[in-house]
């Protein structure tokens, strides 16, 4: 899969997603692009990662993962961390950015499940891009700002919402979508700048 990503300067993107019950973590999902040329990505690999656990009554309700299917597809939280280190094994984690929807939140949550994405120089959060606070930002509104709302706007089809795999392929749509918006907003600026100076 390619991605067009307007005014992107890492040349790794990193897409992640998780579901988590009372702040332990349930699932990882995770969608590695490397730089190919100007503004376009490509897939790398992906993660898809189920901790076993037990969870309680409303999250299988909200998620659909429920302690049979953890019990029978999950993988001890110790496992987990070490199919996720694999898997960006031989990333250069300086210059690599994390995407996600409520960023913040995901962070707080791997950090309290021993997964930080932190700088190898100076041990400092990778930067990060949430597309809750840019969409509302570059498309100045404070509401229909779920995922399911912004991919449906830029036309991506979120199936069985709240599995972190299938959210996180929104997130990338999401994400390409406002990069867009966000250069032709800066272009029209630009543009504007351009007759009043004349």
């Amino acid at each position: 899969m390619i991605i067009k990503c307007y005014n992107e300067k890492h040349q790794y993107l990193l897409f992640i997603d998780l579901e988590f019950n009372n702040r332990d973590l349930v699932q990882f999902a995770g969608l590695l692009f490397t730089w190919i040329d100007d503004d376009t990505y490509q897939l790398m690999r992906s993660c898809n990662v189920y901790i076993s656990q037990k969870v309680c009554y409303p999250f299988a309700e909200y998620t659909s993962i429920t302690n049979n299917f953890l019990e029978e597809n999950g993988v001890p939280i110790t496992d987990a961390k070490e199919l996720i280190k694999e898997f960006l094994d031989g990333v250069d984690l300086d210059d690599m950015s994390v995407i996600g929807h409520g960023l913040k939140n995901d962070r707080l949550v791997l950090v309290e499940n021993g997964i930080e994405f932190t700088h190898k120089t100076n041990g400092q959060p990778i930067d990060g891009y949430c597309t809750f606070n840019n969409a509302k930002r570059i498309l100045d509104r404070a509401n229909h700002l779920t995922l399911a709302d912004l991919a449906e706007e830029c036309g991506y089809y979120l199936h069985a919402a709240h599995n972190a795999y299938n959210d996180v392929w929104a997130e990338v749509a999401v994400f390409s979508y406002l990069k867009k918006v966000e250069a032709q907003k800066g272009e029209k600026v630009w543009v504007l700048q351009l007759v009043l100076v004349s």
